[in-house]
């Protein structure tokens, strides 16, 4: 793959994902076609291995994308800019904060751009190195005193972190493959494929905390956690989840306590 040029637009772009304030480090390689920003949370949320509970942010220079849902006055729609745009701005790092309150961050580069190999499906996961935190762990500091424990019989939260994550926790397990997999059925032309977050452990979302509403939208600002996911019960109280009803349907409006 060549890099990427801003007066061309290949339609495959291979990125690197890297998690930031982990030590070893914790990355992906991904080649995608040409897509939103909104597409490519979904994308990386798959390659590192989230569950989508939680808002997460766009940082390219001074603004900030995020779900089309939650955009604030300090924000705009992450479906707004696609990756043909910022490399056409000669932007090819920029950041991806997932977790609002537990502030993973990440850095992703556009290493280089080149028109689909034939035959190959895409997205699809080139490699990577080492496994995705588990959810609500704490952030990177947390995660570190984690593994830390777990290693540690004698360490004093050692039982705790045993009890919550469990003896099969593995930080160095990753299988592209497997992403590979999940991404198999994925066509960007189609809108009702794409990512699924499925609950691949069988945990149901846990139910968001109350919105604070301000001059007629949903403050962003999480109150403990974050957004509605897609696989949360859905704000409308339909009791189905959000990918499934409103989310589905492209209802506009705001959300109902």
């Amino acid at each position: 793959m060549a890099k990427p040029k801003p007066d061309t637009f290949p339609s495959i772009y291979r990125i690197k994902i890297t998690l930031g304030d982990v030590d070893p480090p914790v990355w992906r390689r991904v080649e995608i076609e040409d897509c939103s920003l909104q597409t490519l949370h979904g994308v990386v949320q798959d390659a590192m291995g989230w569950e989508n509970y939680h808002l997460y942010e766009f940082h390219v220079g001074d603004e900030v994308y995020t779900e089309p849902r939650a955009v604030d006055e300090d924000s705009r729609s992450a479906a707004e800019t696609t990756l043909a745009e910022l490399v056409g701005r000669k932007c090819t790092q920029f950041d991806y904060v997932y977790d609002l309150g537990d502030e993973w961050g990440h850095r992703l580069e556009i290493e280089a751009a080149a028109p689909p190999e034939p035959g190959v499906h895409y997205p699809r996961c080139v490699e990577g190195q080492r496994a995705c935190p588990p959810e609500d762990c704490g952030g990177p500091w947390r995660y570190k005193t984690m593994l830390e424990a777990l290693k540690d019989p004698r360490h004093e939260e050692h039982e705790e972190f045993l009890e919550w994550i469990g003896d099969t926790f593995d930080s160095e397990a990753f299988d592209a493959q497997r992403v590979n997999r999940v991404w198999a059925n994925w066509n960007f032309s189609d809108p009702n494929s794409g990512p699924s977050y499925e609950e691949q452990d069988g945990r149901e979302p846990e139910p968001e905390e109350p919105r604070v509403k301000t001059k007629n939208k949903v403050n962003t600002k999480p109150v403990g956690q974050s957004r509605v996911g897609k696989n949360d019960p859905c704000p409308c109280g339909s009791g189905k989840k959000y990918k499934k009803c409103c989310m589905k349907r492209g209802k506009d409006g705001e959300f109902e306590e």
